[in-house]
């Protein structure tokens, strides 16, 4: 009965076209959006608006709840129509809207967004028609049945069926002016009491903000970082004052996606500097941030879960080169290495900032031949429609900005008697918008491991790791049951390289043997003091090794003669004792042979 009060209040009631019209587009508009959290501004916008225009708000939510359900069927259309709009002839238009402070917050970077204003304005305008005439027919008829009707008349004079129409459909006992109901077109456009509600609204949140920041801040940071680390992310709290410019974050641990049990990086205690205007344009840009109590490496309490898939892993056959290999062919865990691989190829991309790769998704491994519309496409169908933005329209400044990192005395459990000072500047979600390149430095206490990347077109890294177990590294190498090729000592690695945009790498590395044993031909060879170069090259998710085999043929041949040479030493020195000892009468001390 509620429901057909509604409609009899549609009909017998004071609604005008305009009132109908609002409360269909908006409301399906509203049900096209993909999320409150993709499109917050968007999405309290369009509510205002739907309270302020006094649009009707039954057939706003009736419109909404059927748009909404038919909003995921077609996820895919309002995908590409959103396309089709920021990156067609309106894109210029829609890259000032999303620069723009406070617009910027409406979200309509979001692929599937803009398409779905688009879909809710059509889809409500075209059920907006139909109510429309529907509702403008049934007044004219009866406006035409109440002066011309003696059978209407006389049927409208009862009181049970005055009683019957009040009940089941509401608007007083007496029939309302059909005539005038239908002359009125738009009627009073604004809501007084939207008007209040909006204000009231708008004060709360403002004041709310200040009381709910560190939650509002927490949930942003929280969905931002497990987005871009493609793990799960934990922080105790966060706080932020504008006024000061200030942010503190607390118990920040991030997830290893390749090891869930352990934590990439924690920390204690974050502090830094922040821009309060760049957040009404949707941007955080965080100077002079100082981490306090940093870990690498810890076990966590409770295992980490995956956001989203890692990247797969392709294979490139025309890098083989002679005297070369894979992983597979050196490594009996190459699959592991692999995927350590695969996820610093995809810090790398970041870092090195090309605007066709700044959108979701840009981590995922990509044939050459594969155009950036069906890599888009294939992105969107694994990871969802509603998830895909048009970060290349962003412009100026990135969406998120570390000019300057500092944290000392960070503990490594791969490295538990050092310390690391890690220091970072210009890190950011769209490097190609920074005028400096980043830069990471990370050194040890004792200097065992550094490493400096500059990121760019073209990345240098160097680096090195003195002092690494021979045994280690032996076992690393080690395939099925067989014997180490490398055991005792210590082993030195140093290497300056580069990794273009392209993804393609040149990383010599030079190996330093030092009292360890090398396992060559089925002997096992000292080697003391020996340098070996390596070269890795190709992809960096399935990089190819090429070893000197001329040099370590040197070395086998070096080796060799030298156990010849100590051979014939030590039977010279036996037969040369034996003679002296006979000479000087030693034999007379030898025991008689026992008899036969």
């Amino acid at each position: 009965m509620i429901i057909t009060r509604k409609i009899g209040a549609i009909l017998r009631g004071k609604a005008t076209p305009f009132q109908l019209a609002a409360g269909c587009v908006l409301g399906a508009t509203l049900g096209f959006m993909p999320g409150f959290f993709i499109a917050p501004g968007l999405t309290i916008v369009l509510s205002f608006l739907l309270v302020l225009l006094n649009a009707n708000l039954f057939l706003a939510a009736v419109v909404g709840a059927i748009a909404k359900l038919l909003a995921w069927a077609v996820l895919p259309a309002s995908f590409a129509l959103g396309r089709l709009m920021l990156d067609g002839p309106l894109e210029g238009g829609f890259r000032a809207f999303i620069n723009t402070p406070v617009f910027a917050l409406l979200g309509v970077e979001n692929y599937a967004t803009t398409g779905g204003i688009l879909l809710g304005i059509i889809f409500g305008a075209l059920i907006a028609m139909v109510v429309i005439q529907g509702v403008t027919r049934f007044r004219t008829r009866m406006a035409h049945a109440s002066a011309n009707s003696d059978r209407y008349k006389k049927w409208q004079s009862k009181t049970w069926v005055r009683w019957s129409v009040f009940l089941l459909a509401g608007g007083g006992l007496k029939d309302p002016d059909y005539t005038a109901l239908a002359a009125t077109k738009i009627g009073n456009p604004v809501r007084p009491l939207g008007v209040v509600f909006v204000f009231v609204t708008t004060v709360f949140i403002i004041v709310s903000f200040k009381f709910f920041a560190p939650t509002i801040i927490k949930t942003v940071l929280l969905n931002g970082l497990e987005k871009a680390n493609g793990a799960s992310v934990d922080l105790e709290s966060a706080d932020i004052d504008l006024r000061a410019g200030r942010l503190v974050l607390t118990g920040l641990a991030v997830t290893d996606p390749q090891n869930l049990s352990t934590n990439l990086f924690a920390a204690d205690h974050l502090e830094a500097d922040i821009s309060g205007s760049d957040l009404l344009r949707k941007r955080l840009a965080i100077d002079n941030l100082v981490i306090v109590g940093a870990e690498l490496g810890k076990t966590r309490r409770v295992p980490g879960r995956v956001v989203h898939a890692p990247p797969d892993v392709e294979s490139d056959s025309k890098w083989n080169l002679p005297d070369s290999g894979s992983l597979d062919d050196y490594l009996n865990n190459a699959q592991i290495w692999r995927d350590r691989l695969v996820l610093l190829k995809s810090w790398l991309d970041r870092l090195n900032g090309d605007p066709a790769q700044d959108n979701a998704g840009q981590d995922e491994s990509t044939a050459p031949t594969e155009s950036w519309d069906k890599r888009l496409e294939r992105i969107a169908a694994a990871r969802g429609y509603d998830q895909i933005t048009a970060d290349h329209l962003i412009t100026d400044s990135p969406v998120f900005l570390i000019s300057s990192l500092r944290a000392e005395k960070v503990n490594a459990t791969w490295l538990p008697d050092e310390r690391l000072s890690i220091t970072a500047r210009n890190l950011s979600t769209q490097p190609h918008l920074v005028a400096e390149p980043a830069t990471i430095t990370i050194t040890s206490s004792r200097n065992t491991i550094g490493l400096a990347v500059s990121a760019g077109s073209t990345s240098r890294l160097t680096g090195h790791y003195h002092g690494i177990s021979g045994d280690s590294i032996g076992q690393a190498l080690k395939r099925d049951s067989s014997a180490p090729p490398l055991s005792g000592g210590t082993v030195d690695i140093s290497f300056e390289g580069t990794y273009s945009a392209a993804g393609t790498i040149d990383w010599p590395l030079l190996v330093t043997l030092r009292k360890t044993q090398l396992r060559l031909a089925g002997r096992a060879v000292p080697v003391d003091n020996f340098e070996l170069p390596i070269g890795l090259t190709g992809t960096l998710n399935n990089p190819q090794i090429k070893v000197d085999r001329d040099q370590l043929g040197r070395i086998a041949q070096r080796a060799g003669l030298k156990l010849l040479q100590d051979k014939a030493t030590k039977t010279l020195s036996e037969k040369a004792g034996g003679l002296l000892n006979g000479l000087l009468g030693g034999g007379q001390d030898k025991p008689a042979d026992p008899p036969e």
